[in-house]
């Protein structure tokens, strides 16, 4: 009960007073139904469509068009139908019914339309959105919440501008997709999420200002323009990573800043130059920095650094962001090591790269999505990940305390606690402190103070082809190191190997004479999530030393190329 009471405490006391009031208003509001029908204006497409990340085959490997063209979708590695009252499925998870709203299944089809000209493809489009509007006719449940509707119609406006002609043509069902569209963009200037704010208020903003755009009402626009800006300001951190510091929902919102900017360009060029709706250059200098920090931190890893609640199948692939980047705006990301304002460091040479976390836990009044991943590590060799950190894999169920756990991640656990009180689904109480780092080419270190007190400090250096973790602690740690999918340990007298499963040697790993060593096979420790809605088994190595001594180390050899 106390516990309970101090994880309130602490999580009130980081919101800022306008969550506090909007949190009032929106429970008084609980319940309240939408209104569902709405006579749209005169409406002026969107130019949203970028072949580098719609047309992207990486990204529509997720979608099985065939299964579509039958009503059906698989989200999250599991299957349904779009179909029954207010799409409700209550045998599946809250995330995967806030999918199945999202419509974004539906760009696939657009983009089979485009590669192929069928109009099988079209036909199906136009049945999923007119059952979507007569199953959700009532405007209570999920289809209603803000965030699905910003995405929703973020998804319906690239199909609007996919399908191009032959959707203009249809002009019987185009005007009833504009009454729908209008519908959601009005309740949702109503419901935006400014008790949350975030990466979800930001969504809230994007598509109503497209949405004003769209149905030309300049005074929202000019409305929602200013209140977009801010939160750029706010939301993305000077060395260019979006404050809630997850890769996935960095890439997230820099594609809305990517449609948000094609949509402005395209106008502007055929408006007077005193109309021009926003300042272009300086939407492009955000988005370059976000390149860079995307591009820094994820290239060459393997897949998107599982830092904070991340995974590979949400935000679209970084190769098509790119692509687009350069198609579309002739940005070319540059590397950088170290991102400050963030926390996060970059160690690499030839073979071996290594991003480090030694920053914030997330901003003060929006942890959601955080975890206790302070001074923790991922390792890639030669573009594939070795270590790695748990990931996320849900948000509601029975692995979400783990997958935020200090345990869950390549760092130390301290005395058995946490380092941050992260409770419930997207809740944190007390939290880590005083947190620092430094860096030069070689080696990056940082410190932090634990949310019951502890000291703990670490310095990674990068040397050839060995990798050193030194420790300082002020308790009793247990380090651990999380091995990626296709990897053993073996234990031998002289250290413990990693090997691959024929047998490779790829490193080895050695500790200190009082270490004990215990490697996990399986249970809970060893699940990992690299993707939403999928949890598979990995080896998890615990390493254990005494209170006493307070500085420790560990080293990771990696084999070194045979000159032929």
């Amino acid at each position: 009960m106390w516990k309970k009471i101090e994880n309130y405490y602490w999580t009130l006391k980081y919101l800022k007073k306008s969550q506090l009031f909007y949190l009032m208003k929106n429970r008084l509001e609980r319940g309240k139904k939408a209104v569902t029908e709405a006579q749209a204006p005169q409406t002026r497409p969107l130019s949203l469509w970028m072949q580098g990340l719609d047309e992207a085959p990486e990204y529509l490997r997720r979608f099985r068009v065939e299964e579509i063209l039958k009503g059906k979708v698989t989200l999250l590695y599991e299957s349904g139908r779009a179909e029954g009252e207010n799409w409700e499925h209550g045998d599946r998870s809250h995330l995967w019914n806030f999918n199945l709203h999202y419509l974004e299944y539906l760009v696939s089809l657009a983009a089979a339309y485009r590669r192929e000209g069928d109009l099988a493809y079209y036909e199906c489009f136009r049945k999923f959105c007119m059952r979507w509007i007569q199953d959700n006719r009532e405007g209570t449940g999920d289809g209603w919440h803000p965030y699905t509707i910003s995405l929703r119609l973020t998804n319906l406006w690239i199909c609007v501008d996919g399908f191009g002609e032959i959707l203009q043509k249809d002009t019987e069902f185009l005007q009833k997709l504009n009454n729908s569209m209008y519908a959601q963009y009005r309740h949702l200037q109503k419901r935006m999420e400014r008790h949350l704010l975030g990466n979800h208020y930001f969504e809230n903003l994007k598509a109503v200002l497209l949405g004003a755009l769209y149905f030309q009402e300049p005074k929202i626009y000019q409305r929602m323009k200013r209140r977009f800006a801010e939160e750029i300001k706010e939301q993305i951190l000077p060395d260019g990573v979006h404050y809630e510091r997850s890769m996935m929902y960095h890439k997230i919102i820099l594609e809305d800043l990517m449609r948000v900017e094609k949509a402005l360009g395209n106008r502007n060029r055929s408006m007077h130059r005193s109309d021009k709706t926003v300042h272009l250059p300086e939407l492009l200098k955000v988005m370059q920095r976000m390149a860079d920090a995307a591009y820094s931190l994820e290239e060459r890893m393997g897949h998107t650094p599982l830092f904070n609640d991340a995974g590979d199948n949400v935000a679209r692939p970084l190769a098509g962001i790119l692509e687009a980047l350069e198609e579309e705006f002739h940005i070319r990301p540059e590397y950088r090591q170290a991102f400050p304002d963030a926390g996060y460091y970059t160690l690499q040479n030839a073979n071996l790269k290594l991003v480090f976390d030694a920053g914030e836990i997330a901003p003060a009044y929006m942890p959601g999505h955080a975890h206790c991943d302070g001074l923790g590590f991922e390792l890639s060799w030669k573009g594939r990940p070795v270590f790695v950190n748990s990931g996320t894999g849900q948000y509601q169920g029975p692995l979400r305390t783990h997958f935020r756990s200090t345990a869950a991640h390549n760092t130390v656990v301290l005395d058995g606690e946490e380092q941050s009180a992260c409770w419930g689904e997207h809740r944190v109480g007390k939290r880590m402190s005083v947190v620092s780092a430094a860096y030069r080419e070689h080696w990056v270190k940082g410190s932090l103070v634990t949310c019951t007190g502890k000291q703990q400090a670490r310095r990674l250096e990068l040397k050839e082809n060995i990798v050193v973790i030194r420790d300082r602690v002020s308790g009793h740690a247990a380090g651990y190191l999380h091995l990626a999918p296709g990897y053993e340990y073996v234990c031998q007298e002289e250290g413990i190997l990693v090997e691959d499963r024929t047998g490779k040697k790829i490193c080895r790993i050695s500790v200190m004479p009082e270490d004990t060593v215990k490697v996990y096979r399986e249970g809970s420790i060893c699940s990992y999530a690299p993707d939403f809605g999928k949890t598979e088994q990995i080896q998890v190595m615990e390493i254990l030393w005494n209170i006493c001594k307070k500085n420790h180390k560990i080293q990771i050899q990696f084999e070194q190329e045979k000159e032929e």
